[in-house]
């Protein structure tokens, strides 16, 4: 049997290992981005923003103020409209328990669940590995001082 390769179960890497990889990334991402910044800037300006830019507020020094105006006012309503939003949600959602907890098998339940016996169930919950054996009646057990803990 194959086993199964970490990068393909991010979720086996230890916390701290995927945090400083997650790091890396947009590190990394944030130096590839900041190549292409001169191509997507004269981009930009073959698009016309250079001209949008004067029209705004150069040409027009006294529109300038209105725009400015127009764009507290725009920000004012997003802010608000966002904290009206979020302080909705908080009050539909704070204190709720919105998940539940599986319940806890009792180690009799667990144990012909799993098709073995008592004694093995309750090994294979104490331990956080364990090498499990089967017989040739296809009974599984584990056996003492060869299990990992």
């Amino acid at each position: 049997m194959k086993a199964e390769l970490v990068i393909n179960r991010p979720e086996r890497q230890p916390t701290l290992h995927r945090t400083f990889f997650a790091i890396i990334t947009i590190v990394a991402w944030t130096m590839w981005v900041s190549l292409w910044l001169p191509v997507l800037t004269l981009i930009a300006w073959l698009l016309g923003l250079g001209d949008m830019y004067k029209q705004l507020g150069l040409i027009h020094p006294l529109h300038a103020a209105n725009n400015l105006s127009m764009i507290v006012t725009v920000a004012v309503i997003c802010a608000l409209s966002i904290g009206s939003w979020s302080q909705y949600n908080r009050i539909r959602f704070s204190g709720k328990q919105r998940r539940r907890g599986n319940r806890t098998l009792d180690i009799a339940e667990m144990a012909p669940a799993l098709a073995t016996s008592v004694e093995t169930a309750r090994h294979l919950r104490a331990k956080r590995r364990s090498v499990i054996h089967f017989a040739q009646d296809g009974q599984m057990f584990v056996k003492d001082g060869h299990e990992e803990s």
